[in-house]
Protein backbone atom coordinates (compact mmCIF):
# COMPACT_ATOMS: atom_id res chain seq x y z
CA UNK A 1 0.00 0.00 0.00
CA UNK A 2 2.85 2.26 0.61
CA UNK A 3 4.38 2.32 -2.71
CA UNK A 4 0.86 4.33 -4.05
CA UNK A 5 0.50 7.72 -3.66
CA UNK A 6 -3.13 7.92 -2.07
CA UNK A 7 -2.98 11.79 -1.03
CA UNK A 8 -2.54 12.19 -5.14
CA UNK A 9 -5.69 10.73 -6.21
CA UNK A 10 -8.31 13.54 -6.81
CA UNK A 11 -11.76 14.40 -8.16
CA UNK A 12 -14.21 16.87 -7.54
CA UNK A 13 -17.47 17.04 -9.18
CA UNK A 14 -17.53 20.19 -10.62
CA UNK A 15 -15.27 22.13 -13.51
CA UNK A 16 -13.26 19.88 -14.98
CA UNK A 17 -13.57 16.94 -13.25
CA UNK A 18 -17.41 16.40 -13.77
CA UNK A 19 -19.32 18.08 -16.82
CA UNK A 20 -21.86 17.43 -19.30
CA UNK A 21 -21.33 18.26 -23.16
CA UNK A 22 -23.57 20.08 -25.53
CA UNK A 23 -24.84 16.60 -26.80
CA UNK A 24 -25.36 15.38 -23.46
CA UNK A 25 -22.59 13.25 -23.36
CA UNK A 26 -21.22 13.01 -19.74
CA UNK A 27 -16.95 13.32 -18.91
CA UNK A 28 -15.87 12.16 -15.42
CA UNK A 29 -12.16 12.62 -14.85
CA UNK A 30 -9.49 11.03 -12.37
CA UNK A 31 -6.25 12.38 -10.66
CA UNK A 32 -3.89 9.80 -9.22
CA UNK A 33 0.11 9.45 -8.65
CA UNK A 34 1.66 9.32 -11.69
CA UNK A 35 2.37 5.39 -12.64
CA UNK A 36 0.29 3.78 -9.94
CA UNK A 37 -2.32 1.95 -11.41
CA UNK A 38 -2.83 -0.36 -13.63
CA UNK A 39 -6.53 -0.17 -14.01
CA UNK A 40 -8.98 3.08 -13.16
CA UNK A 41 -12.65 2.14 -13.28
CA UNK A 42 -15.77 4.12 -13.20
CA UNK A 43 -18.94 2.54 -11.26
CA UNK A 44 -22.10 4.82 -12.65
CA UNK A 45 -25.34 4.79 -11.51
CA UNK A 46 -28.44 6.39 -11.41
CA UNK A 47 -29.31 9.21 -8.96
CA UNK A 48 -31.23 6.57 -6.73
CA UNK A 49 -28.46 3.90 -7.03
CA UNK A 50 -26.74 4.17 -4.07
CA UNK A 51 -27.91 1.45 -1.64
CA UNK A 52 -27.79 -1.14 -4.58
CA UNK A 53 -24.32 -0.19 -5.79
CA UNK A 54 -23.73 -3.21 -7.30
CA UNK A 55 -26.30 -3.17 -10.20
CA UNK A 56 -24.34 0.00 -11.56
CA UNK A 57 -22.21 -0.29 -14.77
CA UNK A 58 -19.14 -0.19 -14.95
CA UNK A 59 -16.52 0.98 -17.36
CA UNK A 60 -13.11 1.11 -17.57
CA UNK A 61 -11.43 5.09 -17.71
CA UNK A 62 -8.45 5.41 -20.33
CA UNK A 63 -5.42 7.59 -19.53
CA UNK A 64 -6.28 10.92 -20.72
CA UNK A 65 -2.92 12.99 -20.11
CA UNK A 66 0.30 13.00 -17.35
CA UNK A 67 2.30 15.56 -16.42
CA UNK A 68 5.10 14.90 -13.81
CA UNK A 69 2.97 13.79 -10.62
CA UNK A 70 0.13 12.88 -12.07
CA UNK A 71 -1.88 10.51 -14.61
CA UNK A 72 -5.42 11.68 -15.49
CA UNK A 73 -8.11 9.04 -16.15
CA UNK A 74 -11.37 10.01 -18.70
CA UNK A 75 -14.30 8.43 -19.33
CA UNK A 76 -17.28 9.62 -22.08
CA UNK A 77 -20.23 8.20 -21.82
CA UNK A 78 -24.12 8.72 -22.62
CA UNK A 79 -25.83 8.52 -19.45
CA UNK A 80 -29.40 6.83 -19.52
CA UNK A 81 -30.73 9.02 -16.93
CA UNK A 82 -29.48 12.43 -16.51
CA UNK A 83 -29.32 11.82 -12.69
CA UNK A 84 -25.99 10.47 -11.82
CA UNK A 85 -24.33 8.79 -9.21
CA UNK A 86 -20.26 7.29 -9.39
CA UNK A 87 -17.26 6.03 -7.49
CA UNK A 88 -13.90 4.76 -9.09
CA UNK A 89 -12.24 1.93 -8.78
CA UNK A 90 -8.15 1.75 -8.80
CA UNK A 91 -6.36 -1.15 -9.52
CA UNK A 92 -2.99 -2.81 -9.76
CA UNK A 93 -0.91 -5.70 -8.13
CA UNK A 94 -3.79 -7.30 -6.74
CA UNK A 95 -4.95 -4.61 -4.73
CA UNK A 96 -7.94 -2.97 -5.52
CA UNK A 97 -8.93 0.58 -3.37
CA UNK A 98 -12.09 2.41 -4.14
CA UNK A 99 -12.35 6.58 -4.24
CA UNK A 100 -15.30 8.38 -3.17
CA UNK A 101 -16.50 11.76 -1.79
CA UNK A 102 -15.00 10.13 1.67
CA UNK A 103 -11.73 9.16 0.57
CA UNK A 104 -9.75 6.03 -0.07
CA UNK A 105 -11.82 3.18 1.10
CA UNK A 106 -11.54 -0.40 1.00
CA UNK A 107 -14.15 -3.05 -0.55
CA UNK A 108 -14.88 -3.54 3.02
CA UNK A 109 -14.84 -0.04 3.88
CA UNK A 110 -17.13 1.10 0.80
CA UNK A 111 -20.26 0.23 2.36
CA UNK A 112 -21.60 1.87 5.40
CA UNK A 113 -24.72 1.81 7.35
CA UNK A 114 -26.15 4.63 4.65
CA UNK A 115 -25.24 2.51 1.56
CA UNK A 116 -21.81 3.32 -0.39
CA UNK A 117 -21.25 7.04 -0.46
CA UNK A 118 -21.21 8.52 -3.77
CA UNK A 119 -20.45 11.58 -5.86
CA UNK A 120 -23.70 13.05 -7.22
CA UNK A 121 -24.33 14.55 -10.29
CA UNK A 122 -27.71 15.98 -9.39
CA UNK A 123 -28.91 16.38 -13.29
CA UNK A 124 -26.46 16.60 -16.54
CA UNK A 125 -27.63 19.23 -18.11
CA UNK A 126 -26.23 19.53 -21.43
CA UNK A 127 -23.77 22.49 -21.98
CA UNK A 128 -24.43 25.48 -24.05
CA UNK A 129 -22.62 24.21 -27.62
CA UNK A 130 -19.44 26.05 -28.90
CA UNK A 131 -20.18 27.79 -32.24
CA UNK A 132 -19.71 24.72 -34.79
CA UNK A 133 -17.67 26.70 -37.03
CA UNK A 134 -15.08 27.79 -34.76
CA UNK A 135 -13.93 24.31 -33.57
CA UNK A 136 -10.28 24.00 -34.16
CA UNK A 137 -10.24 26.86 -37.21
CA UNK A 138 -7.31 29.05 -38.59
CA UNK A 139 -7.48 32.27 -37.41
CA UNK A 140 -5.47 35.24 -38.22
CA UNK A 141 -5.16 38.77 -36.15
CA UNK A 142 -4.97 41.87 -37.41
CA UNK A 143 -3.28 45.47 -36.16
CA UNK A 144 -5.26 47.24 -38.29
CA UNK A 145 -3.08 50.56 -38.70
CA UNK A 146 -0.72 48.32 -39.46
CA UNK A 147 -2.06 45.62 -41.64
CA UNK A 148 -2.82 47.45 -44.78
CA UNK A 149 -3.89 51.12 -46.25
CA UNK A 150 -5.40 51.43 -49.28
CA UNK A 151 -6.24 54.95 -50.88
CA UNK A 152 -4.75 58.29 -49.76
CA UNK A 153 -1.73 58.95 -47.48
CA UNK A 154 -2.90 61.85 -44.94
CA UNK A 155 0.06 64.35 -43.92
CA UNK A 156 -0.22 62.62 -40.02
CA UNK A 157 0.35 59.13 -41.50
CA UNK A 158 4.04 57.80 -41.70
CA UNK A 159 5.95 56.39 -45.07
CA UNK A 160 4.82 52.59 -44.67
CA UNK A 161 8.46 51.91 -43.87
CA UNK A 162 8.96 54.21 -41.35
CA UNK A 163 10.45 52.82 -38.21
CA UNK A 164 8.62 55.35 -36.28
CA UNK A 165 6.15 52.79 -34.39
CA UNK A 166 5.37 54.26 -31.37
CA UNK A 167 1.58 54.36 -30.17
CA UNK A 168 1.38 57.87 -31.18
CA UNK A 169 2.50 57.46 -35.32
CA UNK A 170 -0.07 56.70 -37.42
CA UNK A 171 0.42 54.67 -40.59
CA UNK A 172 -3.06 54.79 -41.75
CA UNK A 173 -3.87 50.69 -42.46
CA UNK A 174 -7.77 50.74 -42.86
CA UNK A 175 -10.81 48.79 -43.85
CA UNK A 176 -10.05 49.49 -47.56
CA UNK A 177 -6.85 47.52 -47.25
CA UNK A 178 -8.20 44.99 -45.38
CA UNK A 179 -10.78 43.90 -48.01
CA UNK A 180 -8.63 44.15 -50.72
CA UNK A 181 -6.54 41.40 -48.68
CA UNK A 182 -9.18 39.03 -48.35
CA UNK A 183 -8.00 36.35 -51.21
CA UNK A 184 -4.73 37.06 -49.14
CA UNK A 185 -6.57 36.00 -46.02
CA UNK A 186 -8.15 32.89 -48.23
CA UNK A 187 -5.08 31.40 -49.68
CA UNK A 188 -3.26 31.19 -46.38
CA UNK A 189 -6.23 29.22 -45.12
CA UNK A 190 -7.29 31.60 -42.71
CA UNK A 191 -11.01 30.77 -41.45
CA UNK A 192 -11.19 33.60 -38.73
CA UNK A 193 -10.51 37.07 -38.56
CA UNK A 194 -9.88 38.82 -35.27
CA UNK A 195 -8.85 42.75 -35.22
CA UNK A 196 -7.69 44.71 -32.34
CA UNK A 197 -9.62 48.03 -31.75
CA UNK A 198 -11.42 49.97 -34.58
CA UNK A 199 -13.11 52.62 -32.78
CA UNK A 200 -12.77 56.08 -32.38
CA UNK A 201 -9.61 57.04 -30.30
CA UNK A 202 -5.73 59.05 -30.76
CA UNK A 203 -3.43 56.35 -30.50
CA UNK A 204 -2.63 53.58 -33.42
CA UNK A 205 -3.91 50.86 -30.94
CA UNK A 206 -7.27 52.30 -30.30
CA UNK A 207 -7.24 50.43 -26.80
CA UNK A 208 -8.18 54.18 -25.09
CA UNK A 209 -11.97 54.55 -27.00
CA UNK A 210 -14.00 57.64 -27.13
CA UNK A 211 -16.55 56.68 -28.92
CA UNK A 212 -18.05 53.02 -28.78
CA UNK A 213 -20.32 53.76 -31.82
CA UNK A 214 -17.84 55.19 -34.54
CA UNK A 215 -15.14 53.57 -36.40
CA UNK A 216 -12.38 55.96 -36.26
CA UNK A 217 -12.39 57.64 -39.88
CA UNK A 218 -8.92 56.83 -40.26
CA UNK A 219 -9.93 52.87 -40.28
CA UNK A 220 -12.97 54.07 -42.32
CA UNK A 221 -17.05 53.60 -42.22
CA UNK A 222 -19.43 51.19 -40.73
CA UNK A 223 -20.43 50.75 -44.68
CA UNK A 224 -16.48 49.73 -44.93
CA UNK A 225 -16.65 47.13 -42.56
CA UNK A 226 -20.34 45.45 -43.44
CA UNK A 227 -18.43 45.63 -47.14
CA UNK A 228 -15.63 43.61 -45.37
CA UNK A 229 -17.45 41.14 -43.17
CA UNK A 230 -19.78 40.42 -46.50
CA UNK A 231 -16.43 39.85 -47.98
CA UNK A 232 -15.37 37.51 -45.47
CA UNK A 233 -18.24 35.66 -44.69
CA UNK A 234 -18.28 35.28 -49.07
CA UNK A 235 -15.00 33.54 -48.66
CA UNK A 236 -16.50 31.39 -45.79
CA UNK A 237 -14.28 33.56 -43.54
CA UNK A 238 -15.61 34.44 -39.83
CA UNK A 239 -14.54 38.30 -38.16
CA UNK A 240 -14.33 39.50 -34.59
CA UNK A 241 -13.76 42.69 -32.89
CA UNK A 242 -11.99 43.93 -30.06
CA UNK A 243 -14.35 44.76 -27.10
CA UNK A 244 -12.25 46.97 -24.74
CA UNK A 245 -15.22 47.47 -21.55
CA UNK A 246 -12.61 47.29 -18.82
CA UNK A 247 -11.74 50.81 -19.29
CA UNK A 248 -12.40 53.53 -21.66
CA UNK A 249 -10.01 56.67 -23.19
CA UNK A 250 -10.30 60.29 -21.64
CA UNK A 251 -12.38 61.50 -23.86
CA UNK A 252 -15.15 59.07 -23.48
CA UNK A 253 -18.09 61.29 -22.78
CA UNK A 254 -19.52 59.92 -19.59
CA UNK A 255 -15.90 60.25 -18.68
CA UNK A 256 -15.63 63.74 -20.06
CA UNK A 257 -19.27 64.14 -18.25
CA UNK A 258 -18.23 62.84 -14.70
CA UNK A 259 -14.77 64.03 -14.70
CA UNK A 260 -16.18 67.92 -14.41
CA UNK A 261 -19.46 67.69 -12.64
CA UNK A 262 -18.33 65.02 -10.20
CA UNK A 263 -21.42 63.76 -8.20
CA UNK A 264 -23.81 66.00 -9.81
CA UNK A 265 -22.85 63.35 -13.08
CA UNK A 266 -24.99 60.61 -13.78
CA UNK A 267 -22.02 59.16 -15.20
CA UNK A 268 -19.83 59.54 -11.76
CA UNK A 269 -20.67 55.81 -10.56
CA UNK A 270 -19.52 54.46 -14.19
CA UNK A 271 -16.02 55.22 -13.14
CA UNK A 272 -14.08 54.61 -9.87
CA UNK A 273 -13.10 58.35 -8.34
CA UNK A 274 -10.78 58.46 -5.61
CA UNK A 275 -9.45 54.71 -6.05
CA UNK A 276 -6.45 53.60 -4.22
CA UNK A 277 -4.90 52.36 -6.49
CA UNK A 278 -4.20 55.35 -8.85
CA UNK A 279 -4.17 58.08 -6.33
CA UNK A 280 -1.98 59.80 -8.90
CA UNK A 281 -4.70 60.09 -11.45
CA UNK A 282 -7.87 60.92 -9.34
CA UNK A 283 -9.18 57.88 -10.45
CA UNK A 284 -8.56 53.83 -11.20
CA UNK A 285 -7.02 53.43 -14.61
CA UNK A 286 -5.75 50.69 -16.37
CA UNK A 287 -2.32 49.88 -15.93
CA UNK A 288 -2.16 52.78 -14.14
CA UNK A 289 -2.47 55.06 -17.20
CA UNK A 290 -4.36 58.02 -16.75
CA UNK A 291 -5.62 58.45 -20.12
CA UNK A 292 -7.62 54.99 -19.48
CA UNK A 293 -9.96 55.63 -16.82
CA UNK A 294 -11.45 52.04 -15.66
CA UNK A 295 -14.99 51.33 -15.92
CA UNK A 296 -17.35 50.02 -12.85
CA UNK A 297 -19.23 47.31 -14.70
CA UNK A 298 -21.19 46.90 -11.46
CA UNK A 299 -23.29 50.08 -11.87
CA UNK A 300 -26.20 48.75 -13.74
CA UNK A 301 -26.37 51.60 -16.85
CA UNK A 302 -22.73 51.08 -17.62
CA UNK A 303 -23.70 47.56 -18.15
CA UNK A 304 -26.83 48.00 -20.08
CA UNK A 305 -24.42 50.54 -22.13
CA UNK A 306 -21.51 48.55 -23.21
CA UNK A 307 -24.04 45.05 -23.65
CA UNK A 308 -26.06 47.08 -26.10
CA UNK A 309 -22.50 47.88 -27.52
CA UNK A 310 -22.28 44.48 -28.02
CA UNK A 311 -25.42 43.44 -29.72
CA UNK A 312 -24.83 46.62 -32.01
CA UNK A 313 -22.47 45.72 -33.82
CA UNK A 314 -23.42 42.40 -34.30
CA UNK A 315 -26.76 43.69 -35.36
CA UNK A 316 -25.46 46.45 -37.62
CA UNK A 317 -22.41 44.63 -39.43
CA UNK A 318 -22.76 40.73 -39.01
CA UNK A 319 -19.75 40.27 -36.92
CA UNK A 320 -18.98 36.78 -35.39
CA UNK A 321 -18.03 37.49 -32.02
CA UNK A 322 -15.88 39.59 -30.24
CA UNK A 323 -12.58 39.20 -28.09
CA UNK A 324 -12.62 41.32 -24.43
CA UNK A 325 -10.11 42.66 -23.30
CA UNK A 326 -8.77 42.54 -19.89
CA UNK A 327 -12.02 40.49 -19.09
CA UNK A 328 -10.39 39.38 -15.81
CA UNK A 329 -10.46 42.77 -14.26
CA UNK A 330 -14.40 42.96 -15.08
CA UNK A 331 -16.52 41.72 -12.37
CA UNK A 332 -18.08 38.31 -13.62
CA UNK A 333 -21.30 39.35 -13.31
CA UNK A 334 -21.22 41.48 -15.90
CA UNK A 335 -19.92 39.28 -18.02
CA UNK A 336 -22.58 37.11 -17.31
CA UNK A 337 -24.99 39.40 -18.27
CA UNK A 338 -22.90 40.56 -21.57
CA UNK A 339 -23.21 36.85 -22.76
CA UNK A 340 -26.95 36.76 -22.08
CA UNK A 341 -27.24 40.03 -24.11
CA UNK A 342 -25.03 39.46 -27.12
CA UNK A 343 -26.51 35.71 -27.90
CA UNK A 344 -30.24 37.29 -27.47
CA UNK A 345 -28.91 38.40 -31.35
CA UNK A 346 -27.07 36.11 -32.56
CA UNK A 347 -26.50 32.59 -30.66
CA UNK A 348 -24.10 31.40 -32.78
CA UNK A 349 -20.85 33.95 -31.92
CA UNK A 350 -17.91 33.39 -30.38
CA UNK A 351 -16.77 35.30 -26.99
CA UNK A 352 -13.27 35.12 -25.98
CA UNK A 353 -11.46 36.34 -23.00
CA UNK A 354 -8.36 37.92 -22.79
CA UNK A 355 -6.85 36.18 -19.71
CA UNK A 356 -2.98 35.21 -19.59
CA UNK A 357 -3.34 33.27 -17.01
CA UNK A 358 -5.25 29.89 -15.97
CA UNK A 359 -9.07 30.69 -17.20
CA UNK A 360 -11.36 27.79 -15.31
CA UNK A 361 -13.49 30.22 -13.74
CA UNK A 362 -14.52 32.14 -17.06
CA UNK A 363 -14.58 29.37 -19.26
CA UNK A 364 -15.71 25.97 -17.64
CA UNK A 365 -19.00 27.02 -16.52
CA UNK A 366 -20.10 27.96 -19.78
CA UNK A 367 -22.02 31.62 -18.19
CA UNK A 368 -19.10 33.91 -19.03
CA UNK A 369 -16.69 32.92 -22.10
CA UNK A 370 -16.29 30.20 -24.66
CA UNK A 371 -12.88 30.20 -24.75
CA UNK A 372 -9.72 32.83 -23.60
CA UNK A 373 -6.20 33.65 -25.06
CA UNK A 374 -3.90 30.53 -24.70
CA UNK A 375 -1.14 31.71 -23.20
CA UNK A 376 -0.37 28.98 -20.43
CA UNK A 377 0.05 27.22 -23.71
CA UNK A 378 2.40 29.59 -25.32
CA UNK A 379 4.63 30.38 -22.21
CA UNK A 380 5.21 25.98 -22.71
CA UNK A 381 5.77 26.59 -26.82
CA UNK A 382 7.63 29.84 -26.31
CA UNK A 383 10.20 27.76 -23.82
CA UNK A 384 10.62 24.94 -25.17
CA UNK A 385 11.23 26.39 -28.90
CA UNK A 386 12.40 29.52 -27.91
CA UNK A 387 14.72 30.02 -24.42
CA UNK A 388 15.14 26.08 -25.03
CA UNK A 389 14.89 26.22 -20.72
CA UNK A 390 12.80 22.96 -20.64
CA UNK A 391 13.17 19.56 -21.78
CA UNK A 392 10.84 17.70 -23.98
CA UNK A 393 9.65 15.98 -20.46
CA UNK A 394 8.75 19.06 -18.91
CA UNK A 395 7.09 20.01 -22.00
CA UNK A 396 5.03 17.42 -22.89
CA UNK A 397 3.62 17.70 -19.10
CA UNK A 398 3.02 21.23 -19.31
CA UNK A 399 0.71 20.78 -22.46
CA UNK A 400 -0.99 17.93 -21.15
CA UNK A 401 -1.94 19.87 -18.02
CA UNK A 402 -3.10 22.91 -20.10
CA UNK A 403 -5.03 20.57 -22.05
CA UNK A 404 -6.90 18.57 -19.21
CA UNK A 405 -7.40 21.81 -17.21
CA UNK A 406 -10.71 22.46 -19.54
CA UNK A 407 -13.91 20.74 -21.02
CA UNK A 408 -13.14 19.08 -24.28
CA UNK A 409 -15.23 21.78 -25.98
CA UNK A 410 -13.59 24.49 -24.39
CA UNK A 411 -10.35 22.71 -25.76
CA UNK A 412 -11.58 22.72 -28.74
CA UNK A 413 -11.47 26.64 -29.24
CA UNK A 414 -8.81 27.79 -27.34
CA UNK A 415 -6.39 30.32 -28.66
CA UNK A 416 -2.93 29.00 -29.10
CA UNK A 417 -0.83 31.95 -30.12
CA UNK A 418 2.76 32.09 -30.84
CA UNK A 419 2.40 35.93 -30.78
CA UNK A 420 0.53 38.77 -30.53
CA UNK A 421 0.46 42.79 -30.20
CA UNK A 422 1.77 42.19 -26.96
CA UNK A 423 4.67 39.76 -27.16
CA UNK A 424 7.69 39.72 -29.12
CA UNK A 425 7.05 38.04 -32.28
CA UNK A 426 7.95 34.37 -32.64
CA UNK A 427 10.59 34.50 -35.50
CA UNK A 428 12.25 37.07 -32.77
CA UNK A 429 11.73 34.64 -29.79
CA UNK A 430 13.49 31.55 -31.38
CA UNK A 431 16.47 33.45 -32.04
CA UNK A 432 15.62 33.69 -36.34
CA UNK A 433 16.30 29.95 -36.23
CA UNK A 434 14.00 28.87 -38.80
CA UNK A 435 14.21 25.06 -37.42
CA UNK A 436 12.86 26.66 -34.22
CA UNK A 437 10.04 28.06 -35.90
CA UNK A 438 8.79 25.40 -38.09
CA UNK A 439 8.64 23.05 -34.79
CA UNK A 440 6.48 25.34 -32.71
CA UNK A 441 4.07 26.55 -35.83
CA UNK A 442 3.77 22.31 -36.95
CA UNK A 443 3.02 22.12 -33.25
CA UNK A 444 0.89 24.94 -33.11
CA UNK A 445 -0.95 23.56 -36.46
CA UNK A 446 -1.55 20.29 -35.10
CA UNK A 447 -2.74 21.15 -31.32
CA UNK A 448 -6.10 21.08 -30.69
CA UNK A 449 -7.59 24.53 -30.47
CA UNK A 450 -7.48 27.49 -32.40
CA UNK A 451 -4.26 28.15 -33.92
CA UNK A 452 -4.04 31.92 -34.45
CA UNK A 453 -1.32 33.56 -36.40
CA UNK A 454 -0.23 37.72 -35.80
CA UNK A 455 -0.26 38.99 -39.17
CA UNK A 456 3.29 38.84 -40.52
CA UNK A 457 4.01 36.19 -38.49
CA UNK A 458 3.18 33.60 -42.00
CA UNK A 459 6.02 35.35 -43.60
CA UNK A 460 9.29 35.52 -41.17
CA UNK A 461 8.40 38.85 -39.97
CA UNK A 462 10.59 40.19 -36.62
CA UNK A 463 10.08 42.30 -33.56
CA UNK A 464 10.93 42.52 -29.88
CA UNK A 465 7.81 43.59 -27.56
CA UNK A 466 5.45 46.74 -27.68
CA UNK A 467 5.82 48.45 -29.52
CA UNK A 468 8.49 46.73 -32.26
CA UNK A 469 5.97 43.78 -32.92
CA UNK A 470 3.62 46.58 -34.18
CA UNK A 471 5.81 47.05 -37.31
CA UNK A 472 3.66 47.34 -40.26
CA UNK A 473 2.98 44.03 -42.54
CA UNK A 474 5.79 43.52 -45.28
CA UNK A 475 3.97 42.82 -48.31
CA UNK A 476 6.90 42.75 -50.67
CA UNK A 477 7.96 39.73 -48.70
CA UNK A 478 5.04 37.49 -49.23
CA UNK A 479 6.23 36.66 -52.76
CA UNK A 480 8.21 33.10 -52.96
CA UNK A 481 8.47 33.23 -49.42
CA UNK A 482 9.67 30.05 -47.99
CA UNK A 483 8.16 30.19 -44.28
CA UNK A 484 4.75 30.98 -46.30
CA UNK A 485 4.86 27.98 -47.99
CA UNK A 486 4.90 26.21 -44.67
CA UNK A 487 2.48 27.86 -43.32
CA UNK A 488 -0.11 27.28 -46.21
CA UNK A 489 1.02 23.51 -46.13
CA UNK A 490 0.29 23.60 -42.51
CA UNK A 491 -3.46 25.10 -42.67
CA UNK A 492 -4.03 23.00 -45.53
CA UNK A 493 -2.84 19.73 -43.27
CA UNK A 494 -4.77 20.99 -40.74
CA UNK A 495 -8.35 21.11 -42.61
CA UNK A 496 -7.38 17.96 -44.76
CA UNK A 497 -7.68 15.71 -41.53
CA UNK A 498 -10.75 16.19 -39.61
CA UNK A 499 -8.51 14.66 -36.28
CA UNK A 500 -6.44 17.71 -36.42
CA UNK A 501 -9.55 20.24 -35.98
CA UNK A 502 -11.71 17.82 -33.73
CA UNK A 503 -9.80 14.85 -32.21
CA UNK A 504 -8.21 14.29 -29.17
CA UNK A 505 -4.46 15.18 -27.85
CA UNK A 506 -2.28 11.65 -27.09
CA UNK A 507 1.18 11.56 -26.02
CA UNK A 508 2.62 8.82 -27.83
CA UNK A 509 6.11 8.92 -26.89
CA UNK A 510 8.83 11.51 -24.82
CA UNK A 511 12.42 10.87 -25.48
CA UNK A 512 14.76 13.24 -24.06
CA UNK A 513 17.77 11.49 -25.30
CA UNK A 514 16.59 10.68 -28.39
CA UNK A 515 15.30 14.29 -28.83
CA UNK A 516 11.60 12.89 -30.20
CA UNK A 517 8.45 14.41 -28.95
CA UNK A 518 5.37 12.51 -30.67
CA UNK A 519 1.67 12.78 -30.03
CA UNK A 520 -1.69 11.62 -31.66
CA UNK A 521 -4.43 13.18 -32.56
CA UNK A 522 -7.39 11.21 -32.67
CA UNK A 523 -11.16 11.50 -34.20
CA UNK A 524 -13.31 8.64 -35.14
CA UNK A 525 -12.16 6.11 -37.17
CA UNK A 526 -8.73 8.45 -38.12
CA UNK A 527 -5.70 9.37 -36.47
CA UNK A 528 -2.44 11.19 -37.03
CA UNK A 529 0.74 10.44 -35.47
CA UNK A 530 2.63 13.77 -35.29
CA UNK A 531 6.38 13.63 -34.60
CA UNK A 532 9.14 16.57 -33.97
CA UNK A 533 12.49 16.49 -33.80
CA UNK A 534 12.40 18.38 -30.55
CA UNK A 535 16.48 18.80 -29.97
CA UNK A 536 19.49 19.85 -31.44
CA UNK A 537 21.30 17.06 -31.22
CA UNK A 538 23.53 15.24 -33.14
CA UNK A 539 22.35 12.36 -35.01
CA UNK A 540 21.59 11.38 -38.46
CA UNK A 541 18.23 8.78 -37.97
CA UNK A 542 16.18 8.12 -35.18
CA UNK A 543 13.79 5.29 -34.29
CA UNK A 544 10.28 5.48 -33.27
CA UNK A 545 7.54 2.88 -32.64
CA UNK A 546 3.99 3.05 -33.95
CA UNK A 547 1.20 3.30 -31.37
CA UNK A 548 -0.01 -0.22 -30.76
CA UNK A 549 -3.74 0.81 -31.36
CA UNK A 550 -2.87 2.35 -34.80
CA UNK A 551 -3.16 -0.14 -38.09
CA UNK A 552 -0.63 -1.77 -38.85
CA UNK A 553 0.91 -0.57 -42.55
CA UNK A 554 3.42 -1.69 -44.59
CA UNK A 555 4.40 2.27 -45.43
CA UNK A 556 3.23 5.43 -43.99
CA UNK A 557 3.27 8.53 -46.04
CA UNK A 558 4.55 11.86 -44.52
CA UNK A 559 2.32 14.47 -45.08
CA UNK A 560 4.53 17.05 -44.95
CA UNK A 561 7.53 15.77 -47.28
CA UNK A 562 5.46 13.40 -48.88
CA UNK A 563 7.80 10.95 -48.68
CA UNK A 564 6.52 7.31 -47.81
CA UNK A 565 8.50 5.80 -44.65
CA UNK A 566 8.81 1.49 -44.38
CA UNK A 567 7.08 0.66 -40.74
CA UNK A 568 6.28 -3.41 -41.30
CA UNK A 569 7.84 -4.16 -38.26
CA UNK A 570 6.15 -1.72 -36.20
CA UNK A 571 8.92 1.01 -36.20
CA UNK A 572 9.51 4.34 -38.50
CA UNK A 573 13.29 4.94 -38.91
CA UNK A 574 13.19 8.84 -39.94
CA UNK A 575 16.30 11.17 -40.55
CA UNK A 576 16.82 13.17 -38.16
CA UNK A 577 17.50 16.99 -38.09
CA UNK A 578 16.66 19.40 -35.65
CA UNK A 579 13.22 21.11 -36.56
CA UNK A 580 12.21 18.71 -38.53
CA UNK A 581 8.15 17.42 -38.56
CA UNK A 582 6.33 14.31 -39.68
CA UNK A 583 2.74 14.04 -39.99
CA UNK A 584 1.57 10.38 -40.36
CA UNK A 585 -2.16 9.75 -41.15
CA UNK A 586 -3.43 6.56 -40.62
CA UNK A 587 -7.07 5.26 -41.25
CA UNK A 588 -8.18 2.76 -38.47
CA UNK A 589 -9.78 -0.51 -39.22
CA UNK A 590 -13.55 -1.83 -38.42
CA UNK A 591 -11.47 -4.13 -35.90
CA UNK A 592 -9.78 -1.65 -34.28
CA UNK A 593 -12.52 0.46 -34.07
CA UNK A 594 -14.62 -2.36 -32.12
CA UNK A 595 -12.08 -2.83 -29.42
Amino acid sequence: MKNFNLAAIHHQNKEEYRYCNSDGTVVLMLRTGRGDWEKVIAYISNGYGAKNFYHSSQAQMYLAAQDEMFDYYKIKFDPEDPRIRYIFALENKGIKLFYTPDGVKSEKELHTSEGVVTFAYAYAYPAEPKPEWARGCVAYQIFPDRFSRRGKMEKNMERWNSKNITSDKFFGGNLAGMISSVPYLKRLGVQLVYMTPIFLSDTAHRYNTFDYYKIDPMVGTKEELKELVDKLHKADIKIMLDGVFNHSGQEFAPFKDALEKRENSKYYDWFFFGAKESPECGYACFSHEKYMPKLNLQNSEAAKYFAEVGRYWIRECGIDGWRLDVSPEVHPDFWRYFRREVKKENPDILIVAECWDDSREWCNNGDMFDSTMHYVWSRAVWQMFGARDINIKEFDARINRAFVTYPEEVTEVLWNILGSHDTMRILTRVGERLESLEAAVFFQMTCPGIPIIYYGDEIGMTGENDPYCRYPMQWNDTKDNKILRYYKLLTQLRQKYPSLMYGDFRTHLVDDEAGIYAYTRNYKNESVLCIICAKDIDQSRVTVAIPNELAKRIYLRDEISLERYNCANANLVLPYKYGRCYAFPIIKTLDQLMK
